[in-house]
């Protein structure tokens, strides 16, 4: 392949514009393999990208897409050979470098993964950054002490992506889940997803109390803002709460009387791991941690990715739900 189609964002008088473009081989990004991409999960970082709704990406032009599954072309690296059915999420793919919203993807060696045995490429996909985001909060706990009988864990942003799979692969490890949603239509689709409780967060979040009743054991967030300091203050005796994303703000307001009066811990969590977690996680995934696909199947989208651009406008004006993931032609 000398030529191939990759969703490509400029900057042009400062004002961001992506558009699928046909780009020759040597524009590829360096190197010792070249992967030809079966499917590139779509996250929100990546539509906050796309559209320049935030300031992501370092240097322009630049092929968004912060994630890959894709089956390998050449090899210069003793690592990989053709044929091989690899991943690739981190490493400042899609914002550093070119990532994954482009038929081909060239990247070093050491920015890839074999598929974990016993998970087909889709399957990974729909995974994802999202269900390895879920796998890192779910060990992050049970290190800390976290068992099934310990109580309540709280998810917000219930109907993304990252919401789903924590909700799904927690009630399948064993754990009661509250769903926490403004959209309490998605409330059949979450129960039968695994949760316990599907709880209108719109309702809660004005209260002004520096503390609230105990309710969660732990919590997983996904939104920032109101709801990261209402689940904060939520939180059981040594409670725990792991804050993976911002969709509603970087910010939140808070006090000190949860760690205080109520021994509370909250921490972190990046998907850009080290390889030594990123193997362990991805094994659990495909091992004991393994969703029951189907049930995903009814939240999982997938578009070709000349719908890309119309669906990262819907996903940031909140007019989606699941996880979306861009299907190229070779993964027909």
């Amino acid at each position: 392949m000398n030529h191939y189609q990759a969703m490509v964002t400029r900057s042009v008088d400062k004002a961001i514009h992506s558009q699928m473009e046909t780009l020759q081989r040597g524009e590829l990004a360096p190197g010792e393999v070249l992967v030809q991409a079966h499917y590139a999960g779509v996250n929100y970082k990546d539509c906050l990208s796309l559209h320049g709704a935030a300031r992501i990406i370092t240097q322009f032009p630049r092929v968004a897409g912060i994630e890959v599954v894709g089956k390998v072309l050449e090899s210069r690296s003793d690592q990989f050979r053709p044929g091989d059915m690899v991943l690739s999420h981190g490493f400042q793919r899609g914002i550093d470098v070119d990532g994954g919203f482009a038929e081909l993807v060239q990247a070093p060696a050491e920015h890839l993964q074999a598929l974990p045995p016993g998970l087909s490429a889709e399957q990974v996909a729909i995974l994802g950054v999202p269900g390895f985001t879920a796998a890192m909060a779910l060990e992050r706990f049970e290190e800390l002490g976290l068992k099934p009988d310990s109580g309540l864990v709280a998810i917000s942003g219930a109907g993304g992506a990252v919401g789903r799979l924590a909700i799904h692969m927690l009630h399948r490890a064993g754990y009661r889940t509250a769903a926490l949603t403004r959209n309490l239509s998605n409330e059949a689709a979450l129960r039968a997803l695994g949760a316990s409780e599907v709880i209108d967060i719109s309702q809660v979040i004005d209260s002004k109390r520096p503390i609230e009743k105990p309710q969660f054991a732990a919590g997983i967030d996904n939104v920032g803002g109101a709801v990261l300091s209402w689940m904060l203050r939520s939180l059981s005796d040594g409670g725990l709460l792991a804050s993976v994303g911002n969709a509603s703000g970087n910010t939140f307001d808070g006090s000190v009387l949860p760690f205080i009066m109520r021994r509370a811990q909250m921490f972190g969590i990046v998907a850009n791991a080290p390889w030594p977690q990123r193997r362990r996680l991805w094994d659990r995934l495909a091992g004991d941690w393994r969703p029951d696909f189907a049930a995903l199947q009814p939240d999982v989208r997938f578009i070709p990715p000349d719908e890309l651009l119309v669906h990262a406008r819907r996903q940031l004006e909140g007019g989606t739900s699941g996880r979306t993931v861009v299907r190229f032609g070779a993964a027909a």
